[in-house]
This record gives C-alpha cells, structure tokens and sequence, in this order.
C-alpha cells in the first residue's frame, strides 16, 4: 500500500444534491472535473459490480492478462456514463509508458485499506457500497480542483 497526501470522501447528499450515491452520472462529474489533469494516463479498473445499461463486462471488458486498462479520461468518462449505479469498483491512474505489474494473487479490492494499492499510482478512486466516493491521490492540485468544482456547485 503506497502513502497518498490526500484523501476525499464525497457522497450524494454532501456534494451531488443527490440522496443516492455512486452513479454513473456523479462519477463523470468527478472525472470531468479531473480531465485536463489525467490525459496521460491510463486507468486499471477492478471489482467494479453495480446496474448498467450495458453488461458490465462489457463496458470494463479485460485483456489476456486478465486485467482492464482504459487508455484514455475520455474513454473511462463514456464507460461511466452508461452505469447506473456502482455498487463497488476501484479506479486507479497510472502515467501511460510506465511497466505496470500486478500480483494477481492481491488484485485491488474497493474494501482495502486507505491507501493507493499500487506504487505507481497517482490517484485512485473507489466506490463503496452504493454510499460514496473515496478519491485517494498524491497531487494536491487535483485535490484542489475536485473540491473548488463542488464548491462552486453547492454554493449555486
């Protein structure tokens, strides 16, 4: 488990005007908010379960390796979109050209300790349990993003 320098728990009724928390729709908010800062990065995706629109595998379908990369925000951004709800999922960025290996033995889990679960991730995101976001990261200028984008919204 790699330190992070901040950590953000956002649920529907704090930040989204919303009582349900975990959707789709609330996630391509926080990713929108994040666009400009993760372009070059590539996102690892694991125990994502939740209501789609679209199977699930699908949408987060994984590679011979056993493992789902999305190479780009904006890909990740129209994956989420057609979610409903998560009800788990971890969503880890990792700088694109860097070799990334996983112990398939302990894969990330959405139930782990606080932490980035990779030594090479710089922002993590996972969805609990239909209930909130917790958003993990090591760049507080993105920190700073996420929490003056809702600043702004809750103060409308």
């Amino acid at each position: 488990m790699k330190k992070m320098n901040f950590i953000l728990r956002l649920r529907g009724n704090d930040f989204f005007n919303d009582e349900l928390s975990c959707l789709g729709w609330q996630f391509t908010e926080i990713l929108m908010c994040l666009k400009d800062y993760m372009k070059s990065y590539d996102w690892y995706i694991f125990d994502v379960l939740g209501t789609s629109k679209l199977s699930l595998f699908e949408l987060f379908p994984k590679n011979s390796m056993e493992l789902c990369i999305i190479s780009s925000i904006e890909e990740l951004i129209d994956k989420v979109k057609e979610v409903v709800q998560f009800e788990s999922g971890v969503f880890i960025a990792i700088k694109k050209g860097i070799a990334v290996e996983w112990d398939h033995n302990y894969l990330p889990e959405t139930e782990e300790d606080e932490g980035l679960q990779h030594s090479f991730a710089d922002l993590e995101i996972r969805l609990f349990d239909y209930s909130f976001f917790e958003i993990y990261g090591n760049d507080r200028k993105v920190k700073k993003r996420i929490l003056s984008h809702f600043e702004r919204k809750i103060s409308r």
